[in-house]
């Protein structure tokens, strides 16, 4: 399973003040009914502008599953155990230099 580091926003702290857009190189944010949205993730190069000028704490990057293009910002990839199930994650164990659960498996 393929993981892209990305922002997520969380809708209630947002306050639509744009300036997570206006930090966006990739121009893959926007506001959508005055919250800040990612409609362009596979443009996103995983860079977190977006999350310095945050005001509201409304943006957090975490690894997301996703398929898309890979030579476009981080990524990383879990295998999955010998009897085929994904391995638990701890979502307070991730950091940004691996995706969940696997850090062997991290491709860049």
């Amino acid at each position: 399973m393929k993981f892209k580091w990305m922002p997520v926003i969380d809708a209630d702290k947002c306050t639509g003040c744009n300036l997570c857009v206006e930090a966006c190189g990739p121009q893959c944010l926007e506001l959508i009914e005055g919250i800040a949205a990612l409609p362009r993730p596979d443009e996103c190069g995983s860079e977190e502008h977006c999350i310095g000028v945050c005001r509201d704490d409304a943006i957090h990057m975490q690894w997301v599953p996703f398929e898309g293009n890979e030579s476009v910002g981080r990524w990383g990839s879990v295998s999955l155990a010998s009897n085929g199930r994904r391995p638990g994650t701890d979502a307070q164990a991730r950091t940004p230099e691996k995706p969940p659960a696997l850090a062997p498996a991290l491709t860049e």
